[in-house]
């Protein structure tokens, strides 16, 4: 039975569905398997990036669950390097991409993380044409800060629809929320269960007791309470596909909000990041 949300975000043109799943670290026959059940199960949108090195078998489970093409949201990354990164470079990595997916077009590409080595000024315009060309429906960031975002707008004539950034209760990121806000630009969060540790923390578990529920359900909840915000949870196990699915259906009060909001700080990073990656706003 199909449990189709049909909950969107919207930003330009882009409707994205709340709730994606993420495939990192998801690889082989295990990956090809929980995309298809997904997709039968009525998620509507699927994530990954060419970085994660499964791409051939997203395509496969794509393939294997029977559900037309039009009926989900695929976004993929490109990952910076300074071959891919240069314009014709990174047109060819991204046809590359729809080659290993087994599909015409992306609904969003996104730059997997800046790269001081190649300028906006060049990759931009050459992403902003791939939309162009039908390539990608939708363009976006990844790991970018604001004062990268500001920049990549100056070389764009399309809308960046979104940036996708760690994301959690654990981890400072108002002042990115407020400027992505303003600018019409979804935060869409990897890592919304902090790799785990929602689970040992106890204002979480306490929430998750009076919703009978688990706090990685609440965390992703939290994540959706804003309207702004969409969340990608990833899980190579097909038994958590119903329990992601579910989460989007949690109310949770102000009272519940404002205790999870008190547990974020500067420095709560759970993702070992690159050594390029940026100076990051909180």
């Amino acid at each position: 039975m199909s449990n189709k949300t049909y909950n969107i975000r919207t930003a330009g043109e882009a409707n994205i569905p709340v709730l994606g799943l993420g495939t990192w670290q998801s690889t082989g026959d295990d990956c090809v398997e929980v995309v298809s059940k997904a997709l039968q199960m009525g998620y509507e949108h699927i994530d990954t990036a060419q970085a994660y090195d499964n791409e051939k078998q997203v395509g496969e489970g794509i393939k294997k669950s029977g559900v037309a093409r039009d009926k989900f949201f695929l976004t993929t990354k490109i990952f910076p390097d300074d071959l891919k990164f240069q314009p014709e470079k990174l047109k060819e990595a991204a046809k590359r991409s729809l080659e290993n997916l087994d599909t015409d077009y992306v609904d969003l590409l996104l730059l997997h993380w800046p790269d001081d080595r190649v300028p906006l000024s060049e990759t931009i315009p050459a992403l902003c044409e791939l939309q162009k060309q039908g390539l990608t429906k939708h363009i976006g960031v990844s790991n970018f800060n604001i004062e990268q975002i500001i920049e990549a707008k100056k070389y764009a004539d399309v809308p960046l629809v979104v940036n996708q950034v760690e994301f959690h209760p654990f981890i400072k990121q108002s002042t990115l929320q407020s400027f992505l806000n303003n600018h019409h630009i979804l935060l869409e969060a990897y890592s919304p269960l902090a790799r785990g540790d929602v689970f040992d923390n106890e204002i979480m578990k306490e929430i998750a007791d009076k919703h009978g529920v688990n706090p990685a359900q609440i965390s992703i909840a939290w994540i959706l309470s804003d309207k702004d915000r969409v969340a990608i949870p990833k899980t190579s196990n097909p038994d958590h596909l119903q329990g992601n699915l579910d989460a989007a259906k949690i109310t949770l009060s102000d009272e519940d909000i404002q205790k999870i909001n008190t547990l974020a700080s500067s420095n709560g990073r759970k993702i070992e990041h690159p050594d390029y990656s940026p100076e990051w706003d909180d």
